[in-house]
């Protein structure tokens, strides 16, 4: 649906602030929260030694039921609470749009994430 415009930010750094902003202005729509919901992939076993650490940050559409999902990458540290998204940059590698079929306030409860 907007995948030409979300390759146009893929591999760009950006704040948290500045990519809630960008995917606002791709879909047209506002953001639940500019932050996002953050979440560490913990899958690094074919390389430990790698210098990055890879995160999904999950946007949820203010007025659909859809979500937009980044994979993001940032320098690698000793301790997850060292990770500050609000003042850092990382890097956007795949931004994926997620469309959800049943409309905001379906009563059925059939739509998961």
């Amino acid at each position: 649906m907007h995948e030409k415009k979300f390759s146009l930010i893929e591999g760009e750094t950006f704040t948290i602030d500045q990519l809630g902003k960008e995917i606002e202005e791709i879909v047209g729509s506002k953001l639940v929260d500019l932050t996002g919901v953050k979440r560490r992939v913990v899958a690094q076993k074919p390389s430990p030694e790698q210098g990055f650490e890879t995160f999904t940050i999950k946007f949820d559409l203010e007025d659909l039921p859809d979500f937009v999902d980044v994979v993001a990458t940032t320098e690698k540290k000793e301790n997850i609470e060292e990770y500050d998204f609000n003042k850092e940059e990382f890097k956007v590698r795949l931004v994926s749009y997620i469309r959800q079929e049943a409309p905001k306030g379906n009563e059925s409860g059939h739509v998961s994430e």
